[in-house]
């Protein structure tokens, strides 16, 4: 019993010193990699020589995360600091004055793309105030803006996704797969609060199907992707199709509406922009994708880039490819952006100093959770976790990952962080037990993803930019209740994949 309390404390004081202390995601990370080496060496037995083992593992396995999220976050800025994710924001909301549409088209399609692009939540903060322009009330648009964070797993380009892949050694597109595939009903389930939270039920009973288009596009979309190229851009991909397919309907379907307060609102707040048109606003995003595309499925393309400035150290199982990294192709479409939209050195060093404060937290905090998880494995701490969960649950384990995921997302507000903790964990009690590891593993990255939008600090950022904040508790409880129901929903997935036999 000792070994358990000792083995699990790094993580006990992770989640007590985010939720109880309330301090920061890195602080939480140096207390947790500190307690874990400390309790490796002393407990454990962890020798002298293998201690460098985990910091090296972990300084490599971030480094290649860090490399695309670094030009994807410049990226994200470079836009928003031109005025191009505001001004397309503001174009697509005054498409249709019906707020069901509006949510469609922004919180179902638009946020995804945002979040996908730059991570962090910064979709919420966003949509948010888009929506109060809108004629939203203000706690509609701040429990929209947060459900709107659906895309989670492929937010920030899917680092959460390939930081968990790495450390269950599943390929990142094994993980994204199964990680789409038990987020299609989930994307049906936010797409319909949203839509009864802007318009009631009568809104759900008028545009049921659109509901079920839209969300079914972004949910299929996202997995095609993932299946057959990759999973960094799957959630760009599927975003755009969907707000692509629910434009078309806008557009040919039924005749085009216009909200004249709407877009006189929302003009006079945007009246120092330049509107540059949708496909303009997209461009750097369709660029990225048809690069990644010619990249992964013209033959003989992707061997070349996969044999060329090749970073290859075979004592820590990693290779990493500089040329066919996502990154390298962001590098290209920063440049693109600054040429197509005439961006002023000015702008692009207000960019580059929005990005460092961004990326830098995220990479530091990434590569703390990394090495206090391979410090945990590699001194055997993980294992006496794995053991004690497959004696204490039995076949039962299956069923509570998504519970374990999402606690561990909704606590660290951080898919990295939550599966650096976990994951290991999940993977390795299942394969105790005889039960699908690829299953524990997509049940942790989907729950732990998406319950991240209950996670009390972006509760309280959405209480403030909403201008609510003697509300914060009321969201905080609402935002739970969705939660609950996002893992129910994966729980009886989960059931019935074992029954049919699936996996």
């Amino acid at each position: 019993m000792v070994d358990f309390f000792l083995a699990i404390s790094p993580i006990v004081a992770v989640l007590i010193i985010l939720f109880v202390l309330r301090q920061s995601i890195v602080r939480a990370g140096i207390a947790g990699c500190l307690l874990a080496l400390v309790i490796a060496i002393s407990y454990f037995k962890l020798k002298s020589d293998e201690v460098l083992f985990p910091f090296i593992k972990g300084t490599l396995t971030t480094s290649s995360v860090a490399y695309f999220l670094l030009f994807g976050i410049f990226l994200f800025h470079l836009m928003n600091e031109r005025g191009v994710i505001r001004s397309f924001a503001a174009i697509v909301a005054k498409s249709t004055h019906d707020p069901v549409r509006q949510v469609l088209i922004l919180a179902v399609a638009f946020s995804p793309l945002v979040e996908s692009a730059s991570g962090f939540g910064l979709a919420a903060i966003v949509i948010c105030p888009i929506l109060i322009a809108l004629g939203f009330r203000p706690v509609q648009a701040i429990i929209i803006s947060l459900i709107s964070l659906s895309a989670v797993p492929w937010g920030s380009l899917a680092a959460g996704t390939v930081i968990g892949s790495d450390l269950a050694h599943l390929d990142p597109q094994n993980l994204g797969t199964g990680t789409a595939l038990l987020s299609l009903p989930i994307f049906a389930y936010f797409a319909i609060i949203m839509t009864i939270i802007a318009d009631g039920w009568k809104g759900l009973k008028r545009r049921w199907f659109e509901v079920l288009l839209t969300s079914g596009t972004l949910g299929l979309s996202v997995w095609a992707f993932n299946a057959f190229v990759g999973v960094e851009l799957a959630g760009v991909f599927g975003a755009l199709s969907t707000l692509g397919v629910e434009l078309a309907v806008i557009r040919f379907v039924t005749r085009r509406e216009v909200d004249q307060q709407a877009e006189s609102e929302i003009g006079a707040a945007l009246a120092q922009e330049e509107n540059f048109g949708k496909l303009k606003s997209l461009s750097p995003y369709l660029f990225l994708i048809g690069m990644l595309l010619f990249s992964r499925l013209v033959p003989g393309v992707a061997e070349v880039l996969k044999t060329h400035a090749v970073l290859s150290l075979p004592t820590y199982q990693f290779t990493f490819p500089f040329l066919y990294s996502p990154g390298f192709f962001l590098i290209l479409v920063c440049i693109f952006t600054i040429w197509i939209f005439g961006i002023k050195q000015e702008t692009i060093t207000k960019s580059m100093k929005q990005t460092w404060i961004h990326w830098y937290p995220v990479i530091v905090s990434t590569l703390l959770f990394v090495i206090m998880s391979e410090m945990m494995s590699l001194s055997g701490m993980t294992q006496v976790l794995s053991q004690t969960a497959a004696e204490t649950f039995g076949s039962a384990f299956l069923y509570i990952t998504p519970l374990i995921g999402g606690l561990g997302g909704f606590l660290a507000g951080s898919n990295t962080g939550s599966n650096s903790m976990f994951i290991k964990m999940q993977v390795q009690t299942a394969h105790q037990l005889g039960l699908s590891e690829q299953l524990a593993a997509y049940s942790q990255n989907a729950s732990s993803s998406h319950l991240i939008m209950a996670n009390p600090s972006k509760v309280v950022l959405g209480a403030s930019i909403g201008g609510v904040r003697e509300q914060e508790s009321a969201l905080l409880k609402r935002m739970l209740l969705v939660g609950f129901g996002t893992v129910t929903i994966i729980g009886i997935e989960l059931v019935v994949i074992r029954i049919v036999g699936w996996m």
